[in-house]
């Protein structure tokens, strides 16, 4: 065998070893073996930097990669969108928005450089440009690429959920990614409740029962689907519909809250965030947490309680935010609903006569002043004889502004849901 042959053997190896095994460490012997005897061969620097970056050694990766880039070789345009798909996984959107920019000044030809370059646009904040790009993207894969179609839709349709677009945007956009690929369940759950926030009803419970039949033993599907059926014959009891908690912003929040548990921005990641950078002198005022049962049945958001289960009185400053505001404890929230049911002419700004007036009090500033989380999951201010101020779209919001303000990264897209 003739040592281009060996060579040859060995560079398919090192792929193949890596497509079914990409942590194996032969992988990195088979590459530097072979970039030993010629050293011009960047692809195998770019098969290493992959099995560097799988093996959790992303800084050697990435340096790898911008190495190739800087060769100016046959290799150096695949090394570049290698870089901009490791800066997306590591979540550094601007840099990897970089390189797709590279790419493009190098190559305009391709859907998919067209579609990272929208994608990653819009969750650097320029969301409407973003999404369009997306669309030409889509476009432009029909017209060249037309086998792939379904695969550029469903990456058109994650994009639009990983930069929070609007179920108006992003529920078209899953409907045709859903058709072209029935088994995209990322997608399909996701477009399940965007039905649901957008009232229909009928199409969210066909969909689920679709998907079901494929995979019976979907959990995740069943539960928007039990759902639908338990909140029928409830309301039917009390002589309320689905339209009903539609108009009142329920499931505006439903979808709200599953987009961001998928995209793990909720609000349990935002406060397990917060724990890495809060200040001592917040960690110093805040209560110990409540176990799950006691979180469960107490009058405090359960997520918030088993984290931290209220806030020392007259602490509120440790929040380095204008009100002093601070967590209540579930005894305050309770003593503060009973007193409003004992006589609530006192309290007319705590009506609580529609399904859209429920609340759920969060804060105070012990002065009058509350931050509550409303039916819709949007975070306001009330105080009485005044208008409620509005704070947050969410609670996960407001706590991942929180672990922006002490010096924590922030995943969020400034997008409005």
């Amino acid at each position: 065998m003739s040592e281009v042959d060996y060579v040859e053997r060995d560079v398919r190896l090192g792929w193949a070893l890596y497509e079914a095994q990409p942590t194996n460490p032969e992988i990195a012997r088979i590459a530097l073996r072979v970039l030993a005897e010629h050293p011009s061969l960047s692809g195998m620097r770019i098969l290493l930097a992959k099995h560097r970056y799988r093996c959790g050694e992303v800084a050697e990766a990435r340096e790898i990669l911008q190495a190739v880039v800087g060769l100016r070789d046959e290799r150096s345009l695949g090394a570049a969108r290698e870089l901009v798909s490791l800066e997306q996984h590591q979540e550094d959107h601007t840099e990897a928005l970089r390189w797709s920019r590279y790419v493009l000044r190098e190559e305009q030809d391709r859907w998919h450089d067209w579609m990272d370059l929208g994608g990653l646009t819009a969750l650097t904040g320029e969301f409407e440009e973003g999404w369009k790009l997306l669309d030409d993207a889509v476009a432009m894969c029909a017209r060249t690429d037309a086998d792939s179609l379904p695969l550029a839709l469903v990456r058109r349709a994650l994009f639009l959920l990983r930069s929070l677009a609007p179920p108006e945007r992003f529920g078209p956009a899953a409907e045709e990614a859903v058709r072209a690929d029935p088994s995209s369940e990322f997608i399909a759950i996701p477009l399940i409740w965007a039905y649901l926030h957008q009232g229909r009803f009928t199409d969210a419970e066909e969909l689920a029962l679709r998907l079901l039949r494929l995979d019976p033993t979907d959990e995740s599907l069943a539960v928007p689907l039990t759902m639908i059926r338990n909140l029928r014959a409830t309301l039917a009891e009390e002589g309320q519909t689905l339209d009903d908690l539609h108009r009142a912003g329920v499931f505006e929040r439903l979808w709200s809250e599953l987009r961001d548990e998928r995209l793990g921005v909720d609000l349990a990641s935002a406060l397990s965030a917060l724990d890495g950078v809060m200040p001592a002198e917040l960690r110093a005022v805040l209560r110990p947490p409540a176990d799950e049962e006691t979180a469960q049945e107490g009058n405090l958001n359960a997520e918030i309680a088993m984290w931290h289960a209220g806030q020392a009185p007259g602490a509120g400053r440790a929040w380095g935010l204008p009100g002093d505001f601070r967590l209540m404890s579930s005894e305050e929230v309770a003593a503060m609903d009973a007193a409003i049911e004992a006589d609530p002419a006192s309290y007319p700004q705590w009506r609580n006569e529609e399904v859209s007036d429920n609340y759920s009090q969060v804060m105070t500033d012990d002065a009058g002043g509350y931050l509550i989380e409303l039916m819709t999951g949007r975070v306001v201010i009330r105080r009485s004889g005044a208008e409620d101020e509005p704070v947050a779209e969410s609670l996960a919001a407001w706590f991942w502004d929180r672990v922006a303000a002490f010096g924590g990264h922030n995943p969020r897209p400034h997008a409005s849901s």
